[in-house]
């Protein structure tokens, strides 16, 4: 089984998995296959425990130790990047997904919701002119309540 994984690295844009992997030093294993080809599917941000549910509900069986080890890998390989919202709580992101965007993280839920500020081009020169420093990417998140998390916090008690 050969899995295009052009669209989550630039590195080798043409590659399947197996030959990535092997190239960097690792195996291609079918748990890793399924798990990879199950997050070029992703259009939100997932943690092991929803990747998890979500390859059970398509009768894909992977275990949650082969998910978590995949994770911890994928993000070493900067094929996804991990975001610790809480204590034990981590959600990830494809970087096939990386625009230029920031996130908006509930302090009470947990959700994460993309935002898009326009023009990132302004604080890249400004931070490379006035740092002498050459970035890779800007990664801003915010963090505070939710719009369903401040209603529920409003609502008197009682009321549904």
């Amino acid at each position: 089984m050969r899995i295009k994984i052009h669209s989550l690295t630039r590195e080798c844009p043409k590659s399947s998995l197996k030959d990535f992997l092997c190239a960097k030093g690792f195996k291609s294993t079918k748990g890793r296959e399924i798990i990879l080809k199950e997050l070029e599917t992703q259009r939100e941000h997932f943690n092991a425990e929803t990747l998890y549910s979500g390859l059970n509900q398509k009768k894909q069986k992977v275990s949650r130790p082969t998910i978590y080890r995949t994770l911890k890998l994928l993000e070493k390989l900067c094929l996804i990047e991990r975001f610790d919202i809480k204590k034990n709580c981590s959600y990830y992101e494809p970087l096939s997904h990386r625009r230029e965007h920031g996130h908006l993280i509930c302090e009470e839920c947990g959700k994460i919701i993309d935002f898009s500020v326009g023009d990132f081009g302004t604080i890249k020169s400004a931070i490379v002119k006035e740092k002498d420093f050459t970035l890779s990417y800007i990664s801003i998140r915010a963090f505070g309540l939710c719009q369903s998390c401040l209603k529920a916090m409003k609502m008197p008690h009682g009321e549904t």
